[in-house]
């Protein structure tokens, strides 16, 4: 199984860089998708009913698989996440220094 990334690198938002607007855009639609995602993720049938016919561990090897895929899923969701804590930090940031 990979290892969950310690650190994430954030974008440094700057002038010559894509604009806040369209990162924040393109994150927003991202997290959604995977909202979507996990919401049909959720709804998949996984039953011990499915592998019982194979030999005797498939189920506990199924059930592992699962839960590495899951935790992938959610290593994705927390790099979302903290991509947009960034890009909201930033815009208060600069909110802040308008005043």
């Amino acid at each position: 199984m990979s290892q969950p990334v310690a650190e994430i690198t954030l974008p440094t938002i700057h002038m010559n860089g894509t604009g806040i607007a369209t990162l924040v855009e393109t994150y927003e639609a991202a997290a959604h998708a995977l909202d979507d995602f996990i919401g049909a993720w959720g709804q998949t049938e996984f039953n011990a009913r499915d592998y019982y016919p194979q030999e005797p561990e498939a189920w506990n090897r199924a059930v592992a698989q699962r839960e590495a895929m899951s935790a992938r899923i959610r290593e994705v969701r927390d790099y979302l996440a903290k991509h947009r804590e960034h890009f909201s930090d930033h815009l208060i940031e600069q909110e802040n220094r308008r005043r």
